[in-house]
């Protein structure tokens, strides 16, 4: 058996849009792709700045807020219709830099100008995954109706 049994080709669409001070990225996201009605997205790119985000670091359980200034140096991430699993790097102005989990609660500093790709013969979900005990990624071919 194949480690990427479940890897599929899709064309994708693309979609550029800009958050404004003060709103939080995985709001908008989320609002965005309900809005759309979006089943598999991927985040391209991220190119802005935050003074709040939430993180969740690595194997660990407990969210945490910081804040600051923070350029975004790197957000990638994947949407499904439930939800999201992003990871942020952000950098601080003495070139600190952390990563995490991303989650609500961030709110934007200048800008953040988002790409993201949708891919719309997939469907993106989670299942219970019995080898690393998260939920993680399934791809499956949406079905024509």
């Amino acid at each position: 058996m194949s480690d990427y049994e479940n890897a599929t080709a899709s064309q994708a669409r693309f979609y550029a849009l800009r958050l404004k001070p003060g709103q939080d990225v995985v709001e908008e996201l989320r609002k965005f792709v309900d809005a759309n009605k979006l089943k598999a997205v991927s985040i391209v790119s991220v190119v802005g700045s935050l003074t709040r985000a939430l993180l969740r670091f690595a194997n660990t359980g407990v969210w945490s807020e910081v804040t600051g200034h923070f350029e975004i140096v790197s957000l990638v991430g994947t949407i499904d219709v439930k939800g999201e699993h992003l990871h942020i790097s952000l950098s601080d102005r003495t070139s600190k830099t952390i990563g995490a989990h991303f989650g609500v609660g961030s709110a934007v500093y200048t800008t953040a100008e988002i790409t993201l790709a949708e891919f719309p013969d997939l469907d993106f979900r989670r299942e219970l995954c019995p080898q690393s005990g998260w939920e993680e990624l399934i791809v499956d071919k949406r079905q024509i109706r």
